[in-house]
């Protein structure tokens, strides 16, 4: 498991969907955001390509939900994430 997934844990939810987030740290994963560009068939995108989700906001996000988002929601927590990543010294800028 890498650093970055590893970091997932025991985070708050950087997505905060506004019509289902938990607020759990508990059930917190690094969850991938998936682009036509970034993974094939069965495969993940690259960690980095990732955000901190409770599991309501990662259900909403997979699809196993009906709970409206946006991109704007993704780039939102992608960028919250990347900001903890960059203080912690996960990411090097």
């Amino acid at each position: 498991m890498s650093k970055l997934r590893q970091s997932a844990k025991g985070m708050p939810c950087t997505l905060q969907l506004t019509d289902c987030c938990n607020h759990n740290c508990e059930t917190t994963v690094l969850a991938h955001i998936r682009l036509g560009f970034n993974a094939g068939f069965g495969q993940k995108p690259p960690d980095h390509h990732a955000l901190f989700a409770c599991s309501d906001c990662h259900d909403a996000i997979d699809g196993r939900t009906k709970v409206y988002w946006d991109y704007k929601d993704i780039l939102r927590g992608h960028l919250r994430t990347l900001d903890i990543w960059v203080k912690q010294g996960l990411i090097k800028i």
